[in-house]
């Protein structure tokens, strides 16, 4: 990692129940802003943010926004009451357009669950400014590492850049729920991931559906896998990824972190 440089983060950030729930994802996630004390400014690029061309929030309070329902009613009473950082966001659009990619500024949009979740369990506080820059529509691998290796420049400045979505993520497939055991699919998918991701193999994580095992379990609809690509983009050329945790929550939703650096 180049002297000076953050590394770029991918979290899965699970249910959103992960905040009320004693397992091992969120007692990890409560210590990894520790690791972190030089971050500026969080820039999460979350499953949850889809927009047709990207887009980076550039709002001064960043709303909570529950995007989720038919959970305990605690989970809404919650509010994560960080600064945005309006600043930065010229900054995120000027580095996509410099590559070729066109970036819009949203001046409304707030934090969704897959970036407050996380969030306020590695920075409790609210003491290190977060904004988003969105995933896009067409889930295409290539362009969401391209987006990552466009905003590279931003770990040289302090932010750190982190994917957040789920390592193995088969919401509609298949049976979720405390007590819900892993399924040897979810293991074999994950297995092949994490080994892609040690070898810095951006070729084989592009071409996943064809490449791994079970594609289409892990993830039906693949929102939660784009964020891996982006962080790793964001990581620089030849970036290789370290698996900082991995556990698993109601069987087979994939919780593990990788931190990338180059």
């Amino acid at each position: 990692m180049a002297e000076g440089s953050l590394p770029a983060l991918f979290v899965s950030h699970g249910a959103p129940t992960l905040p009320l729930e004693q397992i091992p994802a969120r007692e990890f996630l409560a210590g990894l802003g520790t690791r972190y004390p030089d971050a500026k400014a969080v820039l999460c690029v979350s499953a949850h943010w889809a927009t047709r061309a990207p887009a980076v929030s550039a709002v001064d309070t960043p709303e909570t926004i529950h995007d989720f329902y038919g959970f305990p009613a605690p989970l809404y009473e919650m509010r994560y009451p960080v600064s945005g950082v309006p600043d930065l966001a010229p900054r995120v659009a000027a580095l996509l357009r410099d590559a070729g990619i066109s970036c819009d500024l949203d001046r409304k949009r707030g934090l969704d669950h897959g970036a407050w979740v996380p969030l306020m369990l590695m920075f409790p506080d609210a003491d290190v400014p977060a904004f988003q820059l969105s995933i896009q529509g067409h889930l295409d691998p290539a362009r969401h590492l391209a987006l990552g290796q466009a905003i590279a420049p931003l770990r040289r400045e302090g932010v750190l850049v982190m994917g957040s979505g789920g390592a193995v993520h088969p919401l509609g497939y298949a049976v979720l729920g405390p007590g819900e055991k892993t399924d040897g699919w979810a293991e074999d998918f994950y297995a092949w991931l994490r080994d892609a991701v040690e070898r810095g193999d951006t070729s084989s994580l592009i071409d996943y559906k064809r490449l791994a095992p079970f594609p289409q379990r892990a993830h039906p609809y693949p929102d939660h896998y784009m964020p891996i690509l982006t962080a790793m983009g964001a990581a620089g050329s030849g970036a290789k990824g370290e698996v900082i945790h991995q556990s698993w929550q109601w069987g087979d939703l994939g919780m593990a972190a990788f931190e990338f650096s180059d």
